[in-house]
C-alpha cells in the first residue's frame, strides 16, 4: 500500500514537471521575489531582523531556497483527483485514477449490442465488461447472460445470425440494469462488433447515444445514489479518440444532460492509471471552474 502511494506520488510530480516545469520555475522564481520583498520591507522596520539576517546569512538563504524549492513542487504536482459543481445544478463530478470496481456506488458500463458474455475470443477479461464479468458474476457467463435477458424481456433488437453466440442486437443506448448487492449496473450498448472478428468499434455520434440511454435509465432507476464509470470508449470499444478529449467528451455530455434533465449529486469518472500521462486534470478542472 505504501509502495503504490509512494510510486503514485513520484509519478505525479515527473509527468508534472515534463509538462509545466518552465511555469514551475517561474512560480519558484515569484516565492523568491515574495520572499525577498518580505525580508526587505522587515528590515526596514525591524533593527532585530536585520541584525538575525546578518548573522545567519546561510539559513536565511536556505529557507529561500525551501520556499523556491516548495513553490516549484506544488505547481508542477499533478492531481489524481479533481471535482467541480456543474454550473447552475447541484451535482458534482468527480474524475479520479483507480479502480472502479472498489467504488461503492451504482456502475455505469458499455458493452457491445450484443451483450456478449463469451470471455476469450468474444469479450477480453482485460476490458471493464470482462472484468465486469470475472469479478461481479465469478466469471460465470451464463448466469451473466440470464441477468442481462431478464433486465432486457421485451426490448426490441434486430437478429443477426450468429452460431452459438447471442443473435439479438440491440439499439446504442439500450440499457440492461443488473443488481449488485445494494447497487445497481447500468451496462449500456456502446458499440458495434464485426460479425467475423468480433472486433468492437465505436464512434463519437455513438458515445453520445449510449450515454444518453445510459443517464436516462440512471435518472429513472438509480434512486440518485452516487454513480461511477469508467472512461467510456477508450478501451477495446474502438472509439480513436485520445483520452483528453474523450473525457473532455464525456464530462460535456454528462454537464449537457445533467443541466437539461438531472443526473445524480455524485458522479464519479474513474480513469484507469494507465491514462495518466495522457491525461491533464487541471485542464479539465479548469475549463469548468471558470464558467
Amino acid at each position: 500500500m505504501l509502495a503504490t502511494m509512494a510510486a503514485n506520488v513520484a509519478q505525479s510530480f515527473l509527468v508534472g514537471i515534463r509538462r509545466r516545469w518552465l511555469l514551475g520555475l517561474s512560480r519558484a522564481l515569484s516565492a523568491v521575489g515574495g520572499v525577498w520583498l518580505l525580508t526587505e520591507i522587515g528590515q526596514v522596520i525591524s533593527d532585530d531582523l536585520a541584525s538575525w539576517l546578518k548573522n545567519n546569512g546561510q539559513t536565511f538563504f536556505a529557507l529561500v531556497f525551501l520556499a523556491a524549492l516548495l513553490g516549484f513542487l506544488s505547481y508542477v504536482y499533478e492531481p489524481r483527483k479533481i471535482t467541480f459543481k456543474i454550473p447552475t445544478i447541484d451535482s458534482y463530478i468527480t474524475i479520479k485514477f483507480g479502480d472502479i470496481f472498489a467504488e461503492d456506488a451504482n456502475w455505469l458500463f458499455s458493452v457491445n449490442e450484443f451483450f456478449d458474455s463469451r470471455l476469450g475470443d468474444v469479450i477480453s477479461s482485460r476490458s471493464v465488461h470482462g472484468q465486469f464479468i470475472t469479478k461481479i458474476f465469478a466469471g460465470d457467463e451464463i448466469r451473466f447472460r440470464a441477468a442481462v435477458d431478464t433486465s432486457l424481456r421485451g426490448t426490441n433488437g434486430t437478429d443477426i445470425p450468429r452460431p452459438g453466440l447471442p443473435s439479438t442486437a440491440y439499439k446504442i443506448g439500450t440499457t440492461a440494469i443488473l443488481q449488485n448487492g445494494s447497487r445497481r449496473a447500468f451496462l449500456v450498448a456502446l458499440s458495434k462488433t464485426d460479425l467475423r472478428t468480433h472486433k468492437a468499434y465505436a464512434d463519437v455520434p455513438m458515445l453520445w447515444d449510449a450515454m444518453t440511454g445510459g443517464l436516462e435509465s440512471v435518472l429513472h432507476h438509480g434512486s440518485g445514489d452516487p454513480l461511477a464509470m469508467p472512461l467510456m470508449g477508450n478501451g477495446l470499444s474502438g472509439i480513436n479518440v485520445d483520452p483528453q478529449h474523450l473525457l473532455r467528451l464525456i464530462t460535456l455530455r454528462l454537464v449537457d444532460y445533467g443541466r437539461k434533465y438531472g443526473i445524480p449529486k455524485q458522479v464519479r469518472i474513474i480513469v484507469h492509471d494507465d491514462c495518466f500521462e495522457h491525461i491533464d486534470l487541471r485542464e479539465i478542472k479548469r475549463d469548468w471552474m471558470t464558467r
